[in-house]
């Protein structure tokens, strides 16, 4: 069995728990993770979540079953809760080095964090990052451990007064945000890059691409440059957390800041038990 640490967030406080430090997760980032929104107790989008999480631990080479993750997520979040839900895989403890022995079981963690949803959430301004996306690199494709890039791109738009980073790659095409997708509506089309362009399949990303044609919209997974959008009528971010949200801006280009109704009914219809909202 895997090793499993449980760190519950039920206030501004962690519980303590023991952990090895000798843990690959902790010394080189050899780990993956995902983030899942929890209303009312329920993982919401539970089957995709899991899905995801267990095809990075196959990609990456940790022996985990599905089992004892859906154990340890039912056994994080507190009865009807809502809030964030983090379970992470490492490779687990391991000799000095970065060659793996083979012999560490992984080391299983779950952190909740109880918080209130926003949606629809206020605009951003995105802020284009000197850093730019490897496409060639599986870091690029699944959540892992490894954030260095994410978190100083972060650090640099908000220093310069953004909301998040917009990340492209050498060849100058549309990757992500820091935190999130990139979907883009020219009319009743909507976009969004695809994965070999560096892009994490994120969930939301996933059940869009699937349901947007109920909303009325035909989707399709494009390469998409900074001349690309300049003519589009909305830009949006997509995770897990934040649902969906419009840009208002990348560095100096404007967008509308404001989710069409069709786009707004398509995500009630995901979630119609959102406090404050009509259910279908």
């Amino acid at each position: 069995m895997p090793l499993i640490r449980l760190s519950q967030t039920v206030s501004s406080r962690d519980t303590v728990v023991p952990f090895d430090m000798t843990d690959r997760g902790l010394l080189l980032g050899d780990g993956v993770f995902d983030t899942s929104l929890v209303i009312d107790g329920h993982i919401v989008l539970r089957a995709q979540h899991f899905l995801r999480l267990l095809k990075a631990c196959n990609v990456f080479g940790f022996a985990v079953k599905e089992a004892e993750l859906e154990a340890l997520a039912d056994s994080a979040v507190p009865d009807g809760a809502t809030g964030a839900l983090r379970l992470t895989v490492t490779r687990g403890p391991g000799a000095r080095g970065v060659a793996s022995t083979g012999t560490s079981k992984p080391t299983l963690l779950a952190s909740f964090t109880p918080q209130p949803v926003n949606f629809p959430a206020p605009a951003v301004r995105l802020g284009l990052s000197s850093i730019l996306r490897n496409p060639t690199s599986p870091l690029s494709r699944y959540k892992t451990l490894s954030y260095g890039d994410t978190v100083m791109a972060q650090r640099q738009a908000r220093q310069s007064g953004y909301d998040d980073a917009l990340f492209v790659t050498p060849g100058g095409r549309i990757a992500c945000s820091s935190v999130a997708n990139v979907l883009v509506r020219f009319g009743s089309r909507l976009m969004t890059p695809p994965l070999k362009d560096g892009v994490i399949a994120g969930v939301m990303r996933g059940w869009i691409l699937e349901n947007a044609h109920r909303g009325g919209f035909e989707v399709s997974e494009n390469s998409l440059s900074l001349e690309d959008l300049k003519h589009a009528d909305n830009v949006f971010l997509t995770n897990s957390l934040r649902l969906m949200l419009a840009v208002r801006s990348i560095d100096d280009v404007a967008f509308d800041p404001v989710l069409p109704p069709a786009l707004t009914a398509l995500i009630d219809h995901l979630l119609p038990d959102l406090p404050g909202r009509d259910a279908d």
